[in-house]
């Protein structure tokens, strides 16, 4: 079967089973031990749910899928579609209320959770989502309505004739019917419903295919939480090709890699910034001397990298110490992921430098650009024929032009059917029958589009100049003393920046200075450690205009990047959030020189002292 020939994602599903077998398909490390799915157990799990769901007769109701990545959310996935129902998938990370308002709004009648940890989160809220009938749990919970092992054993075997039966009303699903109601992570505002039909799916899963290596790896690993439809969609690729998949938290990655040896990987680009810094600690624990060979090698590695993407000569130095570098430093890095060969990136900006990192290290990474409302993928590098700073060109059959304010707009089989239950932000975000995605970039000759910036992400200051806040962000990120910086200043005469300082380098600098073990926020007011700051906060920023350079920054505590409010599950700043959460203290920025220590637990005013 040809990808081309893929109307539904039930059609995935019964393609996969007739191609493939495995006795490892689905690989879980669980607190108690390793769990493997057979092909045959996730083929039997899938068909005893799905005629479960069947059994009200409800066709297009909605399904919600609460729980980690494991076997089980692709085994509700794959069961809510042959059911010819509806999922919508609920990131575990989301503040009760958000969950709340996801059930409600998407008027699910079932929800799949994956155990005790998210039955704790649910009941409290059962009391408000009178249309919730069923709550089915992956593992045995007496609390829970029923469980998927208690279906399992209760479904009786199948006859060729059930077997037959269930595969045709499922392939008989209409493709332009909806699949799946995937809500953003609002950014800007309340949640919204994006619905995705099962064409959409499969139109965009097809073209990828076309871009990514045609021979298949032997194992795949899913970090990314699977309700962002980019990790969502990279799974449907590795069940078209028949990629085992081993599933766990990116906060693991180290472990999980050792465990499963996994060749291919859907990842942020957080995930290989923290990955490149460990690297970066390892050498600067090291002794001054070994310090600087390590970084000439690095060095040289980056440069023989970019000239491989760009065609740009280096001379038979560069090309000595590069290989080098393959010998005495990038194993360090495969030694920390397993076997882990291709990286495919997307959700965010990829800076060039940390691409060229990776690709000097001897990893295939590539880069796409979409959103949720494309299905995802809009943009994809073609392999081994990747543009640094690119997202590569649009896939075939999608179109893309800009604006005149530079903004992407787009418009093919790919674009959602709308946003549930809201014409009016449907209506929004289409302009002339396209969709208007709200990010800023430019095409070059070739057809390659390169992502410049967010529309919704610029600040305007009070003399007219427009500041976009990704390129200063980033800018700011490269320096190992800053984790994440959120720049502000709508309305004022000049930028400024929060910073969630990096802690492990603020430990290496403060006990540089000399200064007493613990109390981060003592180090934060130290003037040796500002007057750093201050240092690498110049050097970063350098080579930007300088009415884009943050002139201000005070200090945010890393605990804020674990605020649901405030970050969303991928990992992106509700910025209005920001500024409605922290505006007493953005206040105190413009009226005084030196940075504040925003505390851990934020009052709801600034002390009097600071005011």
């Amino acid at each position: 079967m040809q990808t081309d020939r893929l109307s539904s994602l039930n059609h995935l599903f019964f393609h996969h089973v007739e191609q493939f077998r495995s006795d490892r398909l689905l690989t879980w490390q669980k607190p108690d031990g390793l769990e493997v799915y057979s092909t045959e157990r996730f083929v039997r799990e899938v068909l005893a749910l799905s005629r479960f769901l069947s059994a009200g007769g409800l066709e297009g109701d909605r399904v919600g899928i609460f729980c980690e990545n494991r076997p089980g959310w692709h085994i509700a996935d794959f069961a809510t579609l042959l059911a010819r129902q509806v999922v919508v998938p609920v990131y575990p990370t989301l503040a009760p209320g958000q969950i709340q308002y996801l059930l409600r709004h998407s008027g699910c009648r079932v929800v799949v959770i994956g155990g005790q940890k998210q039955w704790e989160v649910l009941a409290p809220l059962l009391a408000d989502l009178p249309q919730l009938r069923c709550v089915i749990s992956l593992d045995e919970l007496a609390a829970a309505h029923t469980s998927l092992p208690r279906i399992v054993s209760e479904t009786p075997e199948w006859s060729p004739a059930d077997r037959e039966e269930i595969r045709a009303r499922a392939l008989s699903v209409d493709p332009q019917s909806l699949a799946t109601i995937v809500y953003t992570s609002g950014t800007t505002g309340v949640p919204k419903g994006v619905m995705l039909s099962h064409a959409n799916f499969t139109f965009d899963l097809s073209e990828c295919l076309k871009r990514i290596l045609s021979q298949t790896a032997s194992q795949a690993l899913s970090v990314l939480p699977l309700p962002h439809v980019f990790e969502r969609l990279l799974c449907y690729g590795y069940f078209y090709r028949g990629v085992p998949i081993a599933y766990g938290d990116p906060h693991d990655l180290k472990t999980l890699a050792k465990i499963h040896r996994p060749q291919v990987m859907g990842c942020v680009p957080r995930i290989l910034e923290k990955i490149r810094e460990a690297v970066q600690a390892q050498i600067g624990a090291m002794p001054a001397w070994r310090q600087a060979a390590a970084r000439a090698l690095l060095n040289a590695g980056y440069r023989r990298a970019r000239g491989r993407m760009t065609g740009e000569r280096t001379g038979p130095g560069t090309a000595v110490l590069a290989r080098l570098a393959g010998f005495l430093v990038y194993p360090r890095i495969h030694r920390q992921l397993g076997g882990l060969e291709y990286l495919i990136c997307g959700g965010a900006w990829l800076d060039p430098e940390l691409e060229l990192f990776f690709r000097a290290a001897g990893f295939e990474l590539l880069q796409g650009y979409g959103m949720t409302e494309t299905s995802p993928v809009i943009a994809l590098n073609p392999y081994a024929r990747e543009k640094l700073g690119s997202v590569g060109p649009p896939l075939e059959g999608v179109q893309v032009r800009l604006a005149e304010d530079g903004e992407i707009l787009t418009r093919g089989p790919h674009v959602m059917l709308g946003y549930y239950n809201d014409p009016e932000a449907t209506a929004q975000t289409f302009r002339d029958g396209w969709l208007a995605t709200g990010d800023l970039g430019r095409i070059d000759e070739q057809g390659y589009l390169s992502i410049t910036g967010r529309q919704k992400e610029i600040l305007v200051l009070s003399n007219g100049k427009n500041v976009s806040c990704a390129p200063v962000e980033h800018a700011l990120e490269s320096s190992r003393l800053v984790e994440r910086a959120f720049v502000v200043g709508e309305g004022r005469k000049f930028a400024s920046a929060l910073i969630v300082p990096d802690r492990e380098n603020l430990r290496r600098l403060a006990a540089v200075r000399g200064m007493p073990a613990g109390g981060e926020e003592q180090w934060l007011a130290s003037p040796a450690v500002i007057a750093v700051f201050r240092e690498e906060i110049t050097r970063c920023q350098s080579h930007l205009s300088p009415f884009e350079q943050v002139k201000r920054f005070s200090f945010l505590h890393p605990d804020a990047l674990l605020d649901p409010e405030l970050i969303t599950p991928t990992q992106k700043v509700r910025r209005a959030v920001l500024e409605q959460k922290y505006t007493p203290w953005i206040r105190q920025m413009y009226l005084r020189e030196e940075p504040l220590v925003i505390p851990r637990s934020v009052p709801e005013k600034v002390p009097a002292a600071q005011a």
